[in-house]
């Protein structure tokens, strides 16, 4: 059925369809991270929703449906594991989201009525999915009488059609679309801005202050001059509990054992290129010799002396053609290179092509068309009328052809080798992935010698000797840590380079290692702070990219309220600044007194007296002193010529003197386009907000971890 390959043509779309909105994606993010410990009994639970338990068959069963749907618009039969890994997590999220808006669905009594859904797909109201799978490619237009065809063919064919099944998933999600935007615009209803609050917002932008201040930083006083009791710490912490709420995390310390090549698998390296040098020198093919023998296939562009990087390597070429240089070490792998082909060539051409695509794939046939059109033009055909009745690149039709002037590396290998090597005005055919060109070099630069450069690339790996004795140090350091006092003891007699990290349980990578996700498994599938991480057969040392890897486990963190010897570091520092606000307060209330200009109070407390233009209580940051909305809040509240009482802010304690006030003068077009802005805001709020306060609330218990 042609709709199978429409839909394939357009899956960039239809797929973002299939797993859900990108806007849901994108506001989920990491507010889906919340979980409980695992009991045995849950073993085959792989999360719950708003309380109802969500099974490890559910998930797959839901993942196959979207795999396979993905597989379809693609035309594919496989997943690679990057895809696999997002299909997940887009799987997860749909049923996530399904689950709990289809509960505000019903308590709002939004719905989408049969009539409606079949206005959004057949009707005036199309929907731009069904519009455009059913547009003409050519003109945009839509034949309705074609679509409802094609429906009613999908709608009557058996239940395990693949393209049925696409058809009532888009059909869904349509229906998912048009519930959350009307679920979005109730919501936008409630939200109003009153003239009052557009009023207030116009006038406090349009009153701007230019100022004078002073400001004596924290860092003045030492941290350790400052006392705080563990019980203002704690009066501290029941008072702002919610200031601490957290995600749920895992910390751990760990060291990596680099699995780099060893001094010995350098010199091997090199010993296996330099062992090659004579059969490379004698060789008649150079460049087909040095493929056969290298890690990586030789670049076949040809470079001025002055283009090659390596000035050793092109001295050397350029001194003696017949040289072969190296080996020599470069980006980690042993070379020898030596000039395959010398040429003169010019640094840019112009040329003019004209491109016939193949059909189906068949170059054959595209190129006999292209032949055909070589043999008119060489027997006096005019190249632009043929260009543009004949090339599927419009881009360079238009001009008879022409592609302008053009580097030797800026087309693709067959095509530049071809123009490059070719005299002016000759006529060539060409093939390449886009098809059968008809070339011709209209001008070019002046030819210069130009070499190709044979080499036979070894990189330098780690040996199997070289791999087993880095295991053996990680096994040495691991044998006999059981906890993390233990480990620390190793690292002290080791020297090794202690990490640390915090890691979510739906984490890919570690900071220092790649393909971590296994780790990552079996640090949450750990119950204990102080043990260490082992792998599913018992090892402690884990595989991670190219390093072996040793972790122990230090603390678990639940998602809520972080418990109180975790934050009193930080509740700490807090108190520090608060009284050292109020010893600085003091200090500049006794330069303050007596003095009659802000001048006076800086020269008596030893500070400078900065300026800061255009203040309004709207600014984000004062000029010089940075983000201050405590000082920013203080200025508009303070008289033209007066000296306010010091400020705590946060980078220190200001005094502030207003020099200058100005009023622009607010109109009602200020005022109403305010007002547009401001329910604009609202507006986006409610699409966001909203949906993070249904997750927050939605009791979603993501244990994914425990399966992928």
């Amino acid at each position: 059925m042609a709709t199978l390959q429409t839909i394939r043509n357009r899956g960039g779309l239809l797929v973002s369809i299939v797993i859900g909105l990108a806007l849901v994606a994108f506001i989920i993010g990491d507010a889906l991270d919340s979980g409980s410990k695992i009991f045995n009994s849950q073993r085959n639970q792989i999360g719950e929703i708003a309380g109802e338990s969500i099974s490890i068959t559910d998930f797959q069963s839901r993942m196959a449906k979207n795999e396979n749907i993905v597989k379809m618009i693609n035309g594919v039969t496989t997943l690679n594991e990057e895809q696999q890994t997002m299909l997940r997590e887009n799987t997860w999220q749909q049923m996530v989201m399904e689950k709990l808006m289809n509960e505000e669905y019903a308590e709002t009594g939004i719905n989408v009525s049969g009539d409606e859904l079949y206005d959004m797909v057949l009707g005036e109201n199309m929907s731009p999915a069904a519009r455009q799978l059913f547009a003409d490619p050519t003109t945009g237009q839509v034949d309705i009488e074609r679509a409802r065809m094609i429906v009613k063919s999908l709608i009557d064919a058996p239940d395990d059609n693949v393209q049925k099944a696409y058809w009532l998933n888009m059909e869904e999600e349509m229906t998912t679309s048009r519930k959350m935007a009307k679920y979005n615009a109730l919501l936008a209803k409630g939200l109003f801005v009153t003239d009052v609050q557009a009023q207030e917002n116009v006038e406090n932008n349009a009153t701007k202050s230019d100022i004078s201040y002073i400001v004596k930083n924290y860092t003045t006083i030492d941290d350790s001059s400052v006392q705080v009791s563990n019980s203002e710490i704690k009066d501290y912490y029941n008072k702002h509990q919610k200031s601490f709420e957290q995600n749920e995390s895992r910390k751990i310390v760990y060291v990596n054992f680099d699995v780099d090549p060893s001094g010995e698998d350098y010199a091997e390296t090199e010993k296996s290129v330099q062992e090659l040098i004579q059969e490379f020198t004698e060789a008649e093919n150079a460049v087909e010799f040095a493929n056969s023998a290298s890690n990586k296939n030789t670049d076949l562009n040809y470079y001025k002396k002055e283009e090659i990087t390596n000035d050793s390597l092109a001295n050397a070429l350029f001194a003696d053609e017949t040289t072969v240089f190296g080996p020599y070490l470069e980006n980690n792998a042993y070379k020898v290179s030596r000039i395959a082909e010398v040429r003169m060539l010019p640094d840019s051409v112009r040329a003019r092509h004209i491109l016939i695509a193949p059909q189906n794939k068949d170059y054959r046939t595209a190129k006999a068309v292209a032949d055909s059109l070589a043999d008119l033009l060489r027997k006096g055909a005019d190249f632009e009328q043929l260009a543009k009745a004949n090339s599927v690149d419009q881009n360079s039709a238009i001009n008879g052809g022409d592609l302008g002037w053009f580097t030797q590396r800026t087309m693709v290998q067959p095509f530049s080798d071809t123009v490059f090597f070719s005299k002016k005005n000759d006529i060539k055919v060409v093939l390449t992935q886009y098809g059968a060109h008809v070339v011709q070099v209209t001008d070019m630069a002046k030819p210069v010698k130009k070499v190709q450069i044979a080499t036979i690339e070894k990189e330098v790996y780690p040996s199997g000797k070289t791999i087993n004795q880095i295991y053996n140090d990680a096994r040495t350091f691991a044998t006999g840590v059981t906890t993390a006092k233990e480990f620390d003891k190793k690292v002290e007699e080791t020297g090794l380079t202690k990490r640390i990290a915090t890691v979510g349980k739906n984490d890919k990578t570690i900071a220092g290692m790649e393909s971590a996700r296994e780790m990552v498994r079996r640090i949450y599938l750990s119950e204990d702070p102080e043990e260490v991480v082992t792998t599913t057969d018992g090892s402690t040392i884990f595989e991670n990219g190219n390093k072996f890897t040793v972790a122990v486990l230090t603390e678990i963190n639940e998602e809520g309220i972080a418990p109180l010897n975790q934050v009193a570091a930080n509740i700490k520092r807090i108190l520090i600044q608060k009284k050292k606000a109020e010893i600085l307060k003091k200090e500049l209330e006794a330069a303050k007194s007596g003095s009659e200009s802000l001048l006076s109070i800086a020269q008596k407390a030893g500070l400078e007296v900065k300026e800061a233009n255009d203040v309004s209580f709207n600014s984000f940051q004062i000029p010089g002193a940075g983000i201050e909305p405590k000082v920013i809040a203080a200025v508009t509240l303070t008289e033209q010529g007066q000296i306010s009482e010091p400020i705590a802010g946060n980078q220190g304690v200001y005094i502030v003197m207003v020099n200058n006030r100005s009023s622009e003068e607010v109109t009602p077009d200020m005022v109403a386009q305010t007002k547009q802005g401001l329910e604009q805001t609202n507006m986006y709020r409610t699409n966001y907000q909203a949906l993070q306060a249904i997750l927050k609330n939605g009791g979603v218990i993501d244990q994914r971890y425990k399966f992928y």
